[in-house]
């Protein structure tokens, strides 16, 4: 488990014990985010953390091919994906699992597994979403 405080936490600890843990706003059903302690549609500040199936479809990406900050430990190159998860519209962003390098397509199945991003000296939970077969 991460040592994380804040609203995200539950997110955070949630990838690191294995599960996507997503808020929803128990007054009105309002899937938030990113994360809040406050609904934002209703203002409740009843927030439930759902468990959540890391299965969703592509909503935007990119191809990284150059080194910047934080990514020496991803082998080159790498797809970022912004996915949109089912059943409640939050949109994650996470790495895909590319070995063929064929370019993803926007609205695409895909369904998530978690890993790990190696940043400095610590591994950050990850989500690795792959292409449904």
């Amino acid at each position: 488990m991460l040592l994380i405080d804040g609203a995200d936490a539950p997110y955070w600890n949630g990838l690191a014990d294995g599960a996507l843990m997503l808020p929803r706003c128990e007054a009105c059903g309002t899937w938030l985010w990113p994360a809040s302690d406050r609904c934002g549609s209703c203002g409740s500040i009843q927030v439930a953390w759902i468990e959540r199936a890391m299965t969703g479809t592509i909503f935007s990406w990119t191809r990284t091919w150059h080194r910047f900050g934080f990514t020496e430990a991803l082998d080159l190159p790498f797809v970022s994906i912004v996915a949109t998860v089912d059943d409640c519209d939050i949109r994650l962003l996470g790495r895909l699992d590319d070995p063929d390098q064929l370019d993803p397509q926007i609205g695409e199945a895909i369904s998530g597994r978690i890993g790990s991003t190696r940043v400095e000296n610590r591994d950050i939970p990850t989500i690795i979403w792959s292409r449904n077969a």
